[in-house]
């Protein structure tokens, strides 16, 4: 056992003690989250340049891993002189999503916010970093189908088209500047009353350099390029169903002064 040697207080002197700790203090480890392993699981949905994954030990979250195509150094390796000059966070299609989903829940009204699922922050796993946000899931647990899907599945039925008018008429109040609202990036949740809610679970765009809060024409007529552009992919939906009835759709509900 080491001896450690402490020397005592002089008289009248104002200075504490030297011990050893004092000459090489103490330091704590760094306390770092372990590395979720997706390795062995297998995932729930794929995109372009995603995968998506149940958490393993949060089953009510989903964590977003980039395919080999979709990670940073790759997209940016992709594009020409001078937009791969552009910082390497601007092609993290994770962190991007992180802030505009941050930004979109502080920003903007509950009526705007119920349709959004929560971000959990960037960590890591087996496969690479991963944005975890909140997996929208039916009341039963299930994965919530797509908009897509559920079209395919159920046409247009009168569940769907009330769901569609709620989320129009809160999407007016204060519509954020996403891409455009398209039914695969679009999920169709269901409760215990059978009742639907539409929840935007991609495509949020970027955090907007000036932020207008204050309803605008601009505003008014981008809602309707957005619900006009929705109305028509799901058009499209429909009519590659063959036993959908077509198109009778709520109109589109644009913001009042």
């Amino acid at each position: 056992m080491a001896l450690i040697k402490i020397t005592p207080r002089l008289h009248g002197s104002s200075h504490p003690p030297l011990t050893q700790n004092s000459i090489f203090p103490m330091t704590v480890p760094e306390h770092r989250q372990p590395v979720i392993q997706l390795s062995e699981k297998k995932p729930f949905s794929s995109g372009g340049n995603r995968i998506c994954y149940r958490h393993p030990d949060f089953p009510n979250r989903c964590l977003k891993v980039f395919r080999e195509r979709g990670r940073p150094e790759n997209r940016r390796g992709r594009k020409r002189f001078p937009a791969n000059l552009r910082p390497l966070e601007t092609f993290d299609e994770n962190l991007i999503e992180q802030k505009t989903l941050q930004f979109l829940h502080h920003n903007f009204p509950e009526a705007i916010r119920r349709h959004l699922p929560t971000s959990y922050g960037i960590v890591e796993t087996d496969l690479g970093s991963a944005h975890d946000t909140t997996l929208i899931c039916d009341h039963d647990g299930r994965i919530a189908q797509t908009l897509e899907q559920y079209l395919w599945d159920n046409d247009l039925d009168d569940r769907v088209k009330d769901c569609l008018k709620r989320f129009k008429a809160d999407w007016s109040q204060c519509p954020p500047s996403t891409r455009d609202l398209i039914p695969h990036n679009l999920v169709v949740r269901a409760n215990q009353k059978g009742i639907l809610d539409l929840f935007l679970i991609d495509g949020y765009g970027r955090t907007p350099k000036f932020y207008q809060p204050k309803k605008t024409l601009f505003k008014a007529s981008l809602l309707r390029r957005r619900m006009e552009n929705l109305d028509r992919r799901i058009e499209k939906v429909l009519e590659k169903n063959p036993n959908s009835d077509g198109l009778n759709l709520p109109q589109t509900q644009l913001i009042r002064d």
